[in-house]
């Protein structure tokens, strides 16, 4: 095995990838992000919720939807295109990004980019977290969300969705100790929360 492939098989190793993506630099967290699509270990391929789906129909009013840490943006593909505007997928993996861009037509784009440096003049109706809140460092999370709440137009949501709640249950008090919560609830015969912030 060559040094780039040991390098690579190390960033897939679960406790090496959940510090490298929480704590390391730019490039470290691209590569680790990358090496989980490379290999299939991410292979998000399965449509959305049809739950989340909704919610986000519901909130984006025929407006602009920005989804942060989109992955291979999978929900893009399966709105209802007369439920919005634009909608915008961000992910830091060149990998996701190259999955997703399938998707892509007038109304729906993909970007390599940070979510923690994303800015805009765009006002969105929805904001998006799918599962990548909590690859972020707790102590960075509060500031991008409220770096998010500038981006939204006035009747805008922030919309986050956790997997694990008792894993993240702290991150889930920050979110209700800071934001106002419109809406919380398990999805259907799942333990997989939603979130509805402004």
């Amino acid at each position: 095995m060559n040094l780039i492939n040991y390098f690579r098989a190390l960033l897939c190793i679960p406790g090496v990838q959940y510090l490298t993506t929480r704590f390391g630099g730019r490039a470290l967290r691209s590569w680790s992000f990358d090496e989980k699509f490379r290999t299939g270990v991410w292979n998000f391929a399965n449509e959305p919720d049809l739950e989340l789906v909704q919610t986000v129909e519901r909130y984006a009013a025929k407006g602009n939807i920005l989804m942060l840490g989109c992955g291979t943006g999978s929900i893009a593909g399966v709105l209802n295109p007369e439920c919005f505007a634009s909608f915008l997928g961000v992910d830091l993996s060149r990998e996701a990004i190259a999955r997703a861009a399938a998707q892509c037509n007038d109304k729906i784009r993909f970007q390599v980019g940070d979510m923690l440096g994303f800015s805009s003049r765009q006002k969105f109706s929805v904001i998006l977290f799918s599962e990548s809140l909590y690859y972020i460092s707790a102590w960075k999370r509060r500031a991008l969300l409220s770096r998010a709440t500038d981006l939204l137009t006035p009747n805008g949501r922030i919309i986050v969705t956790v997997t694990q709640p008792a894993r993240f249950a702290r991150m889930l008090r920050m979110l209700r100790r800071n934001f106002e919560v419109t809406e919380e609830s398990n999805f259907q015969g799942s333990q997989r929360r939603l979130m509805i912030l402004r």
